[in-house]
């Protein structure tokens, strides 16, 4: 019988509460703000803080902002530990009731979508940054968790990319709204940490995916996906030959806990898997092996001039400082990682 994509979500929100679990006297009894909840990231998010409930003498209370503009997910959680707000943070945040920790996932990410809204792009990137971390002054929180991006170095000339590394991004190419908002925004951050000691942690996903990523997304694994799904091919918009490290959405979230719950206050970390770089056109030989069907991989020009203007040749993370400092290590090959994906994708091709 094959698996289903519930069974792919229990397990990995099993795996994620597993080692949530070492540290989860922390987190009994408190409040979570989860920004972005309806989000690919999100939603892992709160599904593993809600299924962590099961666990907890005094359960956690969890609220979710969202505008829902790139939500795959619309329907309403169904816990009663689970508040939902439709917001828009880059304006401004009445939130009257405590917090004790917030996670700000929110952000327009997916290519297609920053760059047909990069102002809005630009302002939930840093003026929603802003108003969470006076939020966090105002609220004195046990801390904040800045999702910000491997977006910030660029094309770098240094691999694996350490946290030290300053980036090599242009300021006004296609890309420039996401990326220069994020480094923005990491830098309002640590102010705030050094001016105020807002008690804030910032993490730098490299090639998230997983389930409840849309496959209109935009990024490689999900239009790799689509295409293959529902065309029998793989289109490729370059020679295929730069490289990715990609990190299966359960290795990240234990990441992102990991930094918020046990990372000391203005730590800045690397989230990712360095066990593997992998070039374009043989990630989509594996999606082709994954996919187990006739599948034609093609290289066309994109119809899109931007497609590839200052994209990154190479990405792969330094990890030794998560590492050291939190005790992460990555643990889901691509393989097994474009296995579960692809089981979901097959359910939920709209």
């Amino acid at each position: 019988m094959d698996e289903s994509s519930n069974k792919i979500i229990e397990s990995d929100i099993e795996i994620i509460v597993n080692d949530i679990k070492n540290f989860s006297d922390k987190m009994e009894n408190k409040k979570f703000l989860v920004v972005g909840g309806r989000g690919f990231i999100g939603t892992y998010f709160v599904k593993a803080l809600d299924s962590l409930n099961e666990y907890l003498k005094n359960p956690l209370k969890i609220t979710v902002i969202d505008n829902l503009i790139t939500a795959k997910d619309k329907n309403a959680y169904q816990s009663s530990n689970i508040n939902f707000l439709e917001e828009d943070i880059s304006k401004e945040i009445k939130y009257s009731d405590d917090v004790d920790y917030i996670i700000h996932a929110a952000s327009i990410a997916s290519p297609p979508y920053y760059r047909k809204y990069p102002l809005k792009t630009v302002d939930v990137n840093y003026q929603g940054t802003r108003n969470l971390l006076e939020l966090s002054k105002e609220k004195k929180v046990d801390a904040m968790l800045f999702l910000s991006t491997s977006e910030i170095y660029g094309d770098p000339d240094i691999i694996p990319t350490p946290e030290s590394y300053w980036g090599n991004v242009s300021c006004t190419g296609p890309r420039a709204c996401y990326d220069e908002s994020k480094r923005l925004a990491e830098t309002v951050s640590i102010l705030y940490e050094q001016l105020y000691e807002v008690p804030v942690k910032i993490v730098r996903p490299f090639n998230v995916f997983g389930p409840f990523l849309n496959l209109d997304d935009g990024r490689m694994i999900p239009d790799f996906m689509k295409n293959a799904i529902t065309n029998s091919e793989i289109i490729i918009h370059s020679d295929g030959s730069p490289t990715r490290s990609f990190c299966y959405i359960t290795d990240a979230i234990r990441a992102f806990f990991r930094v918020l719950m046990l990372a000391p206050s203005g730590s800045i970390c690397n989230v990712g898997n360095d066990t593997e770089e992998i070039s374009v056109k043989n990630t989509a030989e594996l999606i082709k092996k994954t996919v187990k069907t006739p599948i034609e991989i093609k290289f066309e020009k994109s119809d899109d001039p931007n497609y590839v203007v200052n994209n990154p040749q190479r990405r792969c993370p330094d990890l030794k400082f998560i590492k050291k400092t939190v005790g992460y290590e990555p643990e889901i090959s691509l393989e097994e990682g474009l296995r579960r994906a692809y089981v979901w994708y097959k359910e939920n091709l709209k």
